[in-house]
């Protein structure tokens, strides 16, 4: 059994002749023209070739990418988790993706695709809201190989205990070992300095527990993965900010400090890895990437690059007051529904036209708009989550044209949040914010 290392999440695993592709995003762009590879991809969608089967963990964009899917042959099988609502099979039914077969396989039960080829899904944390609802890991059995594919999924106790009971001889586990998010970047209540010590802080942990993982689960080899992007455009000088390193090598000296070298693997994009003799092909050292090598490419390469909101500019006319009040009534339904009302606020600032709104997540209306001061802001007294984006963005996030999760991760909001806590239902609820 073989592995193509292809960036990000995107990998194809070869066995007998038998291609299965993980998480198809190949094409920049993404993410409304905000996400690209970094470093850049050594094959494009239309060069993969055949594939037999195309397994899918969640609907991200740098996961199941319908710019790399409209390339890839339909005769594959689809592999996904059995789950409701299923956002990935929406997907697929959407945009007229119909491949041949779509394996539904329910977590922690296995399902036999064919007869040397056995498939489990694993539950994304259970704690973390937004990764549980949408999220999955993979174990694939294929011939005499067990892989562990985590994805975005950070590990959690009873996922890890029911890898070591049904699965306790890996041959190969694919992890984590980055974040991103518009957390510390685009958070404007921090300075440079503090921005770049929670990078720093971030980073340190989600390598750490990489490290963890990877001595827990004892894999014969074990492969930095599911990262890998960087931000175009405008935003771009803000990659400096995001927990995500220039290169997997981060990973590196830790495992060697943890006696874990002789596991790793570090491939470059377009190298295959062997998982049986342990050789790489082409034969070549491992490129470990500087910040520095990063940002030059972003100036030089991606500077131009324009985002779904900057190509267009909606009419001053557009109701941001009905806008709001729709979205916020839609908001209230989920919070009376999930029985959830913090003691936040959620003030959105329409910066274009310079109107602003506050959102009391105790009560059911919405304050009437206010102008913006021009001093900081003065919301003293309870906590307050402020976001500002321009009239056309913000009108997109409350018709629902782009996530608030999506806007998040691609760098594309200001925050200023007091106090500077993190609160998971705030974010939560934040994406119930739409019409």
């Amino acid at each position: 059994m073989k592995i193509l290392n292809l960036g990000g999440a995107t990998a194809v695993l070869e066995h007998e002749g038998r291609r299965m592709l993980f998480d198809p995003w190949l094409d920049d762009g993404i993410f409304h023209g905000s996400w690209f590879h970094w470093p850049p991809a050594a094959a494009s969608a239309e060069s993969l070739g055949r594939v037999d089967y195309i397994c899918i963990s969640h609907i991200h964009e740098d996961h199941c990418s319908a710019g790399t899917i409209q390339y890839l042959n339909r005769d594959a099988e689809v592999i996904i988790m059995d789950r409701q609502p299923n956002f990935v099979l929406a997907f697929l039914k959407s945009h007229g993706f119909d491949f041949r077969r779509v394996h539904l396989v329910p977590p922690r039960q296995g399902m036999q695709i064919a007869p040397d080829l056995h498939v489990d899904m694993i539950e994304a944390d259970p704690a973390n809201e937004m990764s549980s609802i949408i999220d999955s890991q993979v174990v694939v059995r294929w011939g005499e190989m067990t892989v562990f594919n985590a994805n975005d999924c950070q590990l959690h106790e009873s996922g890890l205990r029911y890898l070591e009971a049904r699965y306790p001889d890996i041959d190969l586990a694919l992890l984590p070992y980055s974040g991103g998010s518009g957390y510390p970047g685009c958070y404007l209540n921090l300075s440079d300095d503090e921005k770049a010590a929670e990078c720093a802080r971030i980073l340190s942990g989600r390598v750490a527990a990489f490290v963890a993982a990877a001595g827990r689960i004892g894999a014969r080899w074990t492969m930095p993965f599911a990262d890998q992007y960087v931000v175009g455009g405008s935003r771009g000088h803000l990659n400096r900010f995001v927990s995500h390193a220039a290169s997997a090598g981060v990973v590196r000296e830790p495992m060697a400090q943890a006696g874990l070298s002789s596991q790793l693997v570090l491939l470059n994009s377009g190298q295959c890895f062997d998982l049986k003799s342990g050789a790489c092909s082409p034969d070549e050292p491992y490129r470990m990437y500087s910040e520095a090598e990063r940002d030059a490419y972003v100036v030089r390469e991606l500077a131009g690059a324009l985002y779904d909101h900057e190509k267009l500019t909606f009419s001053p006319s557009v109701p941001a007051d009905r806008l709001v009040a729709y979205a916020r009534a839609r908001l209230w339904q989920q919070q009376s529904r999930r029985q959830d009302f913090p003691d936040w606020r959620i003030v959105l600032d329409w910066s274009t036209s310079g109107r602003r709104f506050v959102i009391d997540l105790r009560h059911e209306a919405v304050g009437p708009p206010q102008s913006l001061p021009q001093d900081p802001i003065e919301l003293a007294g309870r906590p307050f989550l402020r976001i500002a984006a321009s009239d056309t963005l913000m009108a997109m996030l409350l018709v629902g044209h782009v996530s608030w999760n999506i806007a998040d991760a691609a760098l594309f909001l200001d925050y200023e949040r007091q106090p500077n806590v993190y609160d998971p239902s705030l974010y939560v609820l934040l994406n119930f914010l739409r019409i």
